[in-house]
């Protein structure tokens, strides 16, 4: 129905190498079998599924809405309250989160706010919000997400600080893909638990890319140079090991 809602479209990355170089088998019931567990851990934040959950038991979340299409999830405020954004914000967070940490997957999004039509029986999702969080991931050159003035001028007061952590917000130069970058809210995902001393790595194998993967994969590692470097700014857990 129509009303004000908090948005967040989120994209897995690489999801067309991923189909094109993988068995299809293969990606439905492993990479896309683990992210289905992530991404119900990450909306109800209990025991991580040993089994791979039905995708409709994200719906039974009270304040967050989550709709999935291909590489594409959005997640949207049930009510339009403080705890409500609250909650979407740290269900991005945790999924961004755990996915960096283990998954084959990364994650990008954009965040923003305004009157939207959201039918989830007839999966119509229309509205200014939508588009403007969309353009805003497709636009940032790294694994994270941003949000849009929008989200911000929708926070309590003190969360836009991005000092308190259970906002999982931060203020942050984020990295665009036109070599520029933008000051704003950024989904500090670094807040979730981890081993001191732990870095994204470029691969199993090798932490950094190398020079012919900077030859063949440009954008791909520049966007990996600006989520690591983001995690050495940000991560108050690996900061405190130096």
């Amino acid at each position: 129905m129509s009303s004000k809602y908090f948005i967040a479209v989120c994209d897995i990355l690489g999801f067309s190498n991923l189909v094109r170089d993988h068995e299809l088998q293969a990606v439905v019931e492993q990479s896309l079998g683990w992210f289905r567990k992530a991404l119900n851990h990450s909306v109800h934040k209990t025991c991580f599924p040993s089994d791979v959950p039905l995708t409709a038991d994200l719906d039974r979340h009270t304040s967050v809405g989550v709709a999935w299409f291909s590489d594409t999830i959005i997640f949207y405020t049930k009510e339009d309250t403080d705890e409500a954004v609250r909650e979407l914000l740290a269900t991005v967070a945790w999924l961004i989160f755990e996915t960096m940490i283990a998954g084959e997957t990364r994650i990008r999004g954009g965040l923003a706010y305004g009157e939207a039509f959201i039918d989830i029986k007839n999966s119509l999702f229309v509205g200014r919000p939508i588009i403007e969080a969309h353009e805003l991931e497709r636009s940032q050159q790294w694994c994270g997400a941003a949000l849009a003035q929008s989200a911000i001028e929708r926070l309590p007061e003190l969360a836009r600080t991005g000092i308190y952590a259970d906002w999982w917000l931060t203020l942050y130069d984020v990295p665009l893909n036109t070599g520029d970058t933008i000051k704003t809210l950024a989904i500090n995902w670094n807040l979730g638990v981890h081993n001191p001393g732990w870095r994204p790595r470029w691969s199993k194998d090798r932490d950094m890319p190398s020079e012919s993967d900077w030859e063949s994969e440009r954008s791909v590692c520049e966007k990996f140079v600006n989520t690591k470097t983001f995690h050495e700014l940000h991560c108050r857990i690996c900061r405190n090991i130096h």
